[in-house]
């Protein structure tokens, strides 16, 4: 299977994952601090990635010039992330959090275009905004919508998520030296279990209940550790513009599994809503090569 194939398959799979993990995180911020909870999820990843990195990729070592490039990827796209992504989750609206989310591939849009000169085609810069339409009137039509409301704390922590994961993105694109998404996730995972251990002074440290514990365990080794090697692939094989696209298939699975978990009605904007966010990401994916294709018939 071509690459890329394969990179958009697995790009779909993630996002159902990650979708999945709000629900997850919703549970456990119950019981637990937001940012201790963060540590314990990465604690566990680092060690199950640690155990394969060792198994099978110990021979690939990382060159000085990457060393802090990894780091930062730790502190932007794991401690920074789920430290403003968690919060936002316990302070404000599912609502407010998934829109807000979705301007992640805006910016990384005006990003790469800035930093790696990344061609902003008309196909790329009208699915995202079609995406962003769709992922609006999805959202929209299942809460009261308020955004930037007065002494929104939460609303400013989404905003602290989407910069950091944009930041994150240009630290992960293009190293020095060629190491596999195994070896990537383990450094990343890591530095930013270390940036989040102070929150072991700082929190209240309870024993948490099974529920929570296993959703613990599923953010870890799911959504952290296969979802990290998953993403780390699609990136380097699709680019950052086309991958953070895919996040706004995002509240499409939050909405289908509270559908079934939590017997949710699901309204006709929300179905028309999820038809537009595809139509978004596959114009981002593969509107170019279609025109392309066009003209070459001509």
């Amino acid at each position: 299977m071509n690459k890329k194939v394969l990179a958009h398959a697995l790009a779909i799979v993630l996002m159902i994952i990650w979708g999945l993990s709000y629900l997850s995180i919703k549970v456990i911020v119950g019981e637990i601090e937001p940012t201790l909870s963060a540590f314990y999820r990465f604690l566990i990843a680092f060690i199950f990635l640690a155990i394969v990195y060792k198994t099978k990729y110990s021979h690939e070592k990382v060159l000085k010039e990457d060393r802090f490039r990894l780091a930062m990827g730790g502190l932007f796209g794991i401690t920074l992330y789920f430290f403003f992504e968690n919060y936002s989750v316990y302070f404000t609206s599912a609502s407010n959090v998934a829109i807000l989310i979705s301007t992640i591939p805006v910016f990384t849009l005006m990003v790469q275009g800035i930093i790696y000169k990344e061609k902003m085609t008309i196909p790329k810069v009208l699915g995202v905004i079609l995406s962003l339409f769709g992922i609006i009137i999805v959202v929209a039509s299942k809460d009261r919508v308020s955004l930037f409301s007065k002494g929104s704390l939460g609303d400013i922590m989404v905003l602290g998520a989407v910069i950091s994961w944009v930041i994150y993105n240009v630290f992960s694109t293009k190293f020095k030296g060629n190491y596999s998404s195994a070896t990537i996730s383990t450094y990343q995972a890591f530095w930013g279990c270390l940036f989040l251990s102070p929150s072991l002074f700082f929190s209240k440290i309870t024993i948490p209940s099974p529920t929570v514990i296993l959703n613990i365990i599923f953010l870890s080794l799911i959504c952290s550790c296969i979802g990290s090697i998953l993403y780390i692939y699609c990136l380097k094989n699709l680019g950052a513009t086309i991958i953070t696209t895919y996040i706004n298939l995002q509240p499409i699975v939050s909405l289908v599994s509270a559908s079934i978990l939590l017997k949710e009605a699901v309204t006709k904007w929300q179905v028309i809503g999820c038809i537009v966010i595809i139509l978004g990401v596959f114009l981002v994916s593969f509107g170019d090569k279609i025109i392309a294709k066009k003209i070459k018939s001509l």
